[in-house]
C-alpha cells in the first residue's frame, strides 16, 4: 500500500466527547434552558425533539447548519410565534453553555498521540470533520497539542458542507492537492463507517473504520470485510489495506 495522506476525522476519533457510553449527560444543562424558560416539559422533550429535527437534516441534504441556527430551527417548529429577539436570546444562550459543557467533555482516547508521533513525517496528515461551530476542530486539536501533527483542518461548519456529501471530501482533496487520479494515495481512518469509510471509498480514498464499539456500547461493531483497528496502538507502518 501506498500512502501518501492519512485525513482523519475528528470527534471520537482523535479526540474524545461525552461519557464512555457516548451518552449526551454533559449537556444536560443546555437542553435544560428551553424547559426553564416553559417552552419544554423536561429537557428530555426537547432533546428528543431537537434529535428528530436534526435526523431529517441529515436525511434530506449535506449543508451544514451551524449549532445556534439549528437550535433556532427546533425553537421556531415548537412555538412558530416566538420572535425573533426571544429566539435569538436563548439560542445565544443555549451556545454559550454547550460551549462550556462540551468542553469539559473532552479527552483522548488511549495512544493518540503515540501514533500520531509515529506517522508525522512519514506521511502527511489532515483532518476532515463534522462539526456545527466554525473553527472548534482547529481550537480543540491546539487545546490538545495535536493542531501541529496536521498540514490542514477542514470542518463542516467553516466550508458549508458536512460528511458523507462529496463537497467536504473533495475539498480536503484540492487542499491537499492531490488529483482525482491519486485518490488512493488517501487513507481516511474514522469512527463512522459511512462518513470516514464507504463515502471516501466511493470517492477513490481507501478507507479504515476505528471500531468504538468496545468503549462505547451504543456503537455498532464493525461490518465483516470492513477494513479496522480497536486502538490506536494497532496503527502503525505493517498495518495493510487489503
Amino acid at each position: 500500500m501506498t500512502l501518501d495522506w492519512i485525513f482523519f476525522d475528528c470527534f471520537n476519533t482523535l479526540i474524545d466527547d461525552f461519557d464512555q457510553t457516548g451518552e449526551e449527560l454533559a449537556l444536560l444543562p443546555v437542553y435544560s434552558l428551553p424547559a426553564e424558560v416553559g417552552l419544554y416539559t423536561s429537557a428530555a422533550e426537547f432533546r428528543q425533539h431537537y434529535h428528530a429535527w436534526r435526523n431529517r437534516q441529515w436525511q434530506s441534504e449535506h449543508r451544514e447548519i451551524e449549532m445556534g441556527d439549528r437550535y433556532q430551527a427546533v425553537l421556531q417548529e415548537k412555538v412558530p410565534s416566538m420572535s425573533l429577539a426571544e429566539l435569538g436570546k436563548i439560542t445565544t444562550e443555549m451556545v454559550a453553555r454547550f460551549q462550556a459543557c462540551y468542553q469539559q467533555s473532552l479527552r483522548l482516547p488511549d495512544g493518540v498521540k503515540d501514533m500520531l508521533e509515529f506517522w508525522h513525517g512519514r506521511v502527511r496528515l489532515g483532518v476532515v470533520s463534522n462539526f456545527y461551530i466554525q473553527g472548534w476542530p482547529t481550537e480543540l486539536l491546539e487545546s490538545f497539542g495535536l493542531r501541529s501533527y496536521f498540514d490542514f483542518v477542514v470542518d463542516s461548519a467553516a466550508c458549508g458542507w458536512r460528511k458523507p456529501g462529496p463537497h467536504i471530501y473533495e475539498l480536503a482533496c484540492d487542499v491537499a492537492k492531490v488529483s482525482p487520479v491519486d485518490r488512493h494515495k488517501i487513507l481516511f481512518v474514522g469512527d463512522h463507517l459511512l462518513n470516514d469509510v464507504l463515502a471516501p471509498q466511493e470517492l477513490g480514498m481507501q478507507g479504515l473504520f476505528f471500531d468504538r464499539s468496545q468503549v462505547r456500547p451504543t456503537y455498532a461493531p464493525s461490518k465483516e470485510g470492513v477494513n479496522c483497528i480497536t486502538e490506536w496502538n494497532q496503527f502503525r507502518a505493517d498495518f495493510c489495506i487489503n
